[in-house]
């Protein structure tokens, strides 16, 4: 058996070349930070110790601030462990209700409450003055040190949480005291509401059952009419996406786990690396056989001319919305939706089912459950063609997850067809219909796409293009001119597919399995994840993306 995974080691070293190697060439984004001092709604987790005259204390604890009234919580048994104690009070202000849960945890409470300048403290937590009377020391842009309050804070370093930048060690001392704070994980957002705090909710419902009304019959047909014409456009303006997330919102049973967790179906799929990734291609080309989709990437993305950045950009949201806390989920959301309604405009030719002229845009309804469907048909593909086959109930608990997904965009329920059976119906029928017309700029982008300028991506891009052709049903194959021959085939079925069967029996998960995945592990067992996971998530140029 060793001789045999010698034989093959450097195939799937090639194989993980092309699944994972991609990462490394994507550039390092410059990160701007944001002011701190904005932050309204955030919380910081993680260790503290204190020794004083009491003697040393030393506990897990969760800071948590909304519109300046803080609590902190503390967990003594371990970093997601139950609460035994509560400080809470109003930033800047010296009056603080200690609610002891559990007497055991007195004598650490006394002595945090006692030695802790709780009035400071969500200012310190950012890196900021209390008051006016504070001495700074910077190097670059970051705080090094604070004088304040007969205090002396120093900060050792710093994470990167969305778009700021908060302390990750801190070092407190007075003439009592010493403190040591070392974060783990934190939230800059979303809090206590997934939508804005002016949001009426109420105001959106009749909107939205407009929306999701099906005059046309049965939702596919709604989707994809029989006449052949384009689907009558629903767009989803600001009030109906926060409607659907408030759906999303009230029945999440715990922020910290997210949508979905380690038992979904949604986890498992997108845990290992190979099945997404061999897939990737399927999943573009059908986006792009769609006239809209094609016109927005013309006029609003950078596809053609920086795929690695678009997706870099796609991992990002993709991930965080599958694999985030809910703050985090709820981040992204927000993120994607005011990106999508930027994208709109006008087909600028006739294509199929759209007329020259008509209008686009990407927070349309049949357009945004066509490109999630591209998503997850390949993945379930790309899955029982590398892992294993799924049974009817899996399919099924995978469907309703995606449904959940889509409600992120703004989505309703009543507009997606209704069950896994009729997902299969609707991908099936939308690869026969007019609305994806492939037309000369989608060929374009398939050429640019797999023959980018490149020594390093050339082999993978090749690799990519043989599993995309194999893989794309029939008739939008055809539409792309893509070669399809002996050639191919024996590639495919002769080694591309093997090996890369073979990549993920070599590999360990640490390796095989998406790192991203491996960070909302960390985050569910409040740590860090593993140094490897870490360097590949910070090639995508984020230093942290859901924990």
């Amino acid at each position: 058996m060793q001789a045999l995974r010698v034989l093959v080691l450097p195939c799937t070293l090639i194989i993980g070349f092309v699944l994972q190697g991609c990462s490394s060439v994507l550039p390092k984004k410059e990160f701007i930070p944001a002011d701190p001092e904005t932050l309204n709604e955030w919380s910081v987790e993680g260790e503290i110790s204190i020794k004083s005259e009491q003697g040393k204390q030393k506990t897990w604890f969760e800071y948590r601030q909304i519109d300046g009234e803080y609590e902190l919580s503390l967990r003594p048994d371990s970093p997601v462990g139950k609460t035994r104690a509560v400080l809470s009070g109003y930033e800047g202000e010296g009056n603080v209700q200690v609610n002891v849960i559990d007497p055991a945890a007195r004598d650490l409470t006394e002595a945090i409450r006692e030695n802790l300048p709780m009035d400071n403290l969500g200012y310190w937590l950012r890196a900021l003055p209390a008051s006016a009377n504070a001495e700074i020391e910077t190097d670059a842009d970051r705080v090094t040190e604070l004088k304040e309050a007969d205090w002396e804070i120093e900060y050792a370093d710093y994470m990167e949480v969305g778009s700021y930048r908060l302390p990750d060690e801190i070092a407190m001392e007075n003439p009592n005291a010493r403190v040591e704070m070392e974060m783990v994980r934190a939230e800059t957002g979303f809090l206590s509401s997934p939508c804005p705090t002016d949001f009426d909710v109420e105001a959106s419902a009749p909107r939205t059952a407009r929306l999701a009304a099906n005059p046309h019959g049965g939702v596919i047909n709604q989707l994809v009419p029989r006449n052949g014409e384009a689907p009558l456009p629903r767009w989803i303006n600001d009030q109906d996406f926060c409607s659907q997330l408030f759906k999303v919102h009230g029945d999440i049973p715990d922020s910290r786990v997210g949508l979905y967790g380690p038992d979904s179906m949604m986890w498992r799929l997108t845990s290992r690396v190979t099945p997404a990734a061999m897939g990737a291609g399927r999943a573009l080309l059908l986006q792009t056989a769609h006239p809209w989709i094609t016109a927005g990437i013309d006029e609003h993305s950078i596809v053609r001319y920086d795929p690695l950045e678009r997706g870099r950009r796609t991992f990002i949201y993709v991930s965080t919305l599958v694999y985030g806390s809910m703050p985090q989920v709820m981040s992204a959301a927000h993120t994607v939706h005011k990106i999508h309604n930027a994208i709109e405009g006008q087909i600028p030719y006739e294509a199929g089912a759209f007329k020259k002229g008509s209008d686009y845009g990407a927070n349309e309804v049949s357009a945004m459950i066509w490109v999630s469907a591209t998503l997850w048909d390949t993945l379930v593909r790309m899955y029982e063609e590398y892992e294993e086959p799924l049974t009817d109930n899996e399919k099924a608990q995978f469907y309703e997850e995606i449904k959940l997904f889509n409600m992120m965009f703004g989505i309703p329920e009543s507009a997606m067809p209704r069950d896994w059976a009729a997902f299969v119906d609707y991908n099936e029928t939308m690869w026969y219909s007019p609305q994806l017309t492939v037309t000369e700029n989608a060929k374009a982008l398939k050429e640019d796409l797999f023959n980018q300028n490149s020594i390093l991506l050339a082999f993978p891009l090749w690799v990519q293009e043989v599993a995309t052709a194999v893989n794309l049903p029939a008739p939008v194959r055809e539409q792309y001119d893509m070669d399809y021959g002996l050639w191919y085939t024996l590639n495919y079925y002769g080694w591309i597919k093997p090996s890369s069967k073979l990549y993920n029996w070599l590999m360990p998960d640490s390796i095989a399995v998406n790192p991203v995945y491996h960070e909302a592990q960390a985050r569910l067992r409040g740590e860090r994840v593993g140094w490897y996971q870490q360097k590949i998530i910070s090639a995508a140029g984020v230093e942290r993306l859901v924990n």
